[in-house]
């Protein structure tokens, strides 16, 4: 009798912890988007005011901020530095689709930031001021689209990690 307590309390906790990851990754989408706006428009400062090369520009981005997904600026700079013949978009193609894993960010996310890397270093400081505010338009209709989904689900998955770990309890009683 003791191990089927046990049992259960094992599969409610665990249940429940699954439930809680889910509602953690939807709350974290939100805020890992808005930081990757703001990282963006700094990017933005940076060309536009202060006309940096582009690797200062990454460099001085993932140095002064403690976000996840400042991740991608960092690696880029390390492809470019590292990998002789490596275009800055080739770099932060491979930056984001090594990294995305690490991030709360889907793959309509990954999209956007790979259409934002193609013309990332092929254009004058004018074009890619316009390509950086393009990427911040879609970036901020995904966040309002994440953050409705956040709403709407994030008690969903607490509930339901709950009940279906004390679902599971009950059918194996």
């Amino acid at each position: 009798m003791t191990l089927k307590i046990i049992g259960s309390i094992i599969v409610l906790l665990s249940s429940s912890l699954l439930g809680y990851i889910y509602s953690k990754r939807s709350s974290d989408r939100p805020k890992d988007l808005r930081a990757i706006q703001g990282l963006l428009q700094m990017l933005e400062n940076e060309m536009s005011f202060l006309s940096n090369v582009l690797t200062e520009a990454f460099t001085k981005i993932y140095q002064y901020n403690d976000e996840d997904v400042t991740i991608f600026f960092e690696d880029t700079v390390k492809i470019i530095n590292s990998d002789i013949g490596v275009n800055a978009c080739e770099a932060w193609e491979k930056a984001v689709k090594g990294n995305l894993g690490r991030t709360s960010l889907n793959n309509e996310d990954e999209k956007i930031l790979l259409s934002f890397g193609k013309m990332l270093g092929k254009s004058d400081i004018e074009g890619q001021i316009k390509n950086i505010r393009l990427t911040l338009n879609q970036l901020g209709m995904q966040e309002r689209k994440a953050e409705e989904l956040r709403k709407k689900n994030e008690s969903m998955y607490k509930s339901l990690g709950i009940l279906g770990g004390l679902a599971i309890i009950i059918l194996l009683f």
